[in-house]
């Protein structure tokens, strides 16, 4: 398990590589001026100039990546081209709110569709069943920014009883804080779910219709024995391995939420660096959520591995 651990490390530095060119040549093609959007629109040719010149904006496109990703792997993200306010500590001070956010809306997710998959598998082409996926197919069409909006609709405004925006500190008041934090995190973790849902739910169904479980059934197990100790276990794996790719667009997806709810977290950095053409907030925030995104698979990965020696036995021929 070490040489496969050692391994999946090996390739992270190659894999970050590759998607920092990636966000970097996709940042700077895009139409747009970083110079103009900074200066204004009556900003004349000479002050663009020097604007270009001073943040190095006139080298070569190899030369401004490599400047940036050396000293961004030494925690130096640069400066904002709008208010010169360095990059990285605004970056690691809106972290753990999006963070926050993220694995709420995970655990949300993860709490319907683990129990609701399981149950639609078990009771398969019955009314429950059709219940359940219907649920799942209605609240995959539902977009999160608009489930979003009904939910700050509804019980902020129609009924008052949870606040529509703002953010409190976890360590200051974890009461207001949880509060404050429910309905964005149900906006993202309820359309999460009917993804992870169908997921538990092909992947139950696969094991349970496996030789083993079968098996099981004919040696007089009980149903009890049979799906939490053989069948539920079993399907986990493929379950973690997309729920670490959920995490992943969850993580990353959480820029209009934070905008709606007014949270301070890098979803709404990113937002402003969008609009305000802010080359260094941009690819200081994308860099920072494709790390945490990355690192969430790796640690997956090694969750699927302890689950399921024979990926250990596999890998180690």
């Amino acid at each position: 398990m070490l040489r496969l651990i050692l391994t999946r490390l090996a390739l992270f530095v190659p894999t970050l590589l590759a998607a920092s060119i990636i966000l970097f040549i996709a940042i700077n093609v895009v139409p747009g001026s970083a110079a103009r959007s900074a200066l204004g629109v009556d900003a004349t040719p000479q002050a663009i100039m020097r604007f270009e010149a001073l943040n190095g904006l006139d080298r070569p496109l190899i030369v401004q990546y490599s400047d940036w990703f050396i000293k961004a792997m030494q925690g130096d993200f640069g400066k904002s081209f709008q208010n010169r306010v360095a990059v990285g500590p605004e970056i690691l001070k809106r972290l753990p709110v999006t963070l926050e956010l993220a694995l709420l809306a995970f655990l949300i997710a993860n709490v319907i569709a683990l129990p609701l998959g399981a149950i639609a598998a078990f009771r398969h082409r019955k009314i429950l069943d059709v219940i359940i996926t219907t649920f799942a197919t209605i609240l995959g069409a539902v977009p999160n920014f608009w489930l979003a909006t009904l939910f700050v609709l509804l019980f902020a405004l129609i009924w008052p009883i949870l606040p529509a925006g703002g953010f409190t500190p976890l360590l200051s008041d974890p009461k207001a804080n949880l509060i404050q934090m429910i309905l964005p995190a149900f906006s993202l973790g309820l359309v999460s779910s009917s993804l992870l849902l169908r997921i538990m739910r092909t992947t139950m169904l696969e094991v349970l219709n496996s030789a083993y479980i079968k098996t099981a059934h004919a040696k007089g197990a009980s149903e009890r024995v049979v799906l939490i100790r053989h069948a539920l276990r079993n399907a986990l794996i493929p379950f973690f391995t997309v729920g670490a790719v959920e995490f992943g667009f969850l993580f990353g997806g959480v820029v209009v939420i934070e905008d709606i709810f007014r949270l301070p977290g890098i979803g709404s950095l990113v937002l402003v660096g969008i609009i305000n053409r802010d080359y260094p907030v941009l690819l200081g925030s994308a860099l920072v959520i494709t790390i945490v995104v990355l690192a969430a698979n790796m640690i997956v990965d090694t969750i699927a591995m302890i689950l399921d020696p024979r990926q250990i036995h596999a890998g180690e021929r």
